[in-house]
């Protein structure tokens, strides 16, 4: 319980951190996408850390294959999901990773709408916010 709650609070502070790290403009209409239909706070923020999370690791990879950012052995996306793997859904309820993965999916589906916004300065903003995220990702 003790170690639960541990992780937890380890969550929350990464959400946080997210929060204050998303630079202007970094995600492409977040606050165009339809709002949740969600019940509780944690389901709210469950999603928005699918956004801030799975968006960026979108964003990244985008930028990859229009080629402003550089690739790597393991896809941005690829990395998310294993991070959400082994600190989301392991000490989570299922019915929270479901509104992780619905906010990552809002953003998917946002970028691919708007691919032409992410031009060679935009990408190097998303890179350096993965950038970001990669050094707390491997504290966790």
């Amino acid at each position: 319980m003790a170690t639960e709650n541990h992780q937890w609070q380890g969550i929350k502070k990464l959400l946080a951190i997210f929060a204050l790290m998303v630079p202007a403009g970094g995600l492409v209409h977040a606050y165009d996408a339809p709002e949740p239909t969600t019940n509780t706070q944690t389901q709210a923020q469950a999603r928005q850390f699918g956004i801030f999370l799975g968006g960026t690791a979108s964003q990244y990879d985008l930028c990859v294959k229009k080629g402003f950012l550089p690739k790597d052995n393991q896809s941005a996306e690829d990395i998310a999901k294993a991070f959400l793997e082994k600190t989301w859904t392991t000490n989570q309820s299922t019915d929270e990773a479901v509104f992780v993965q619905d906010g990552w999916n809002t953003m998917k589906k946002e970028i691919s709408e708007n691919e032409s916004f992410y031009t060679q300065q935009r990408c190097a903003s998303v890179g350096k916010q993965w950038a970001k995220l990669l050094v707390v990702m491997r504290k966790k």
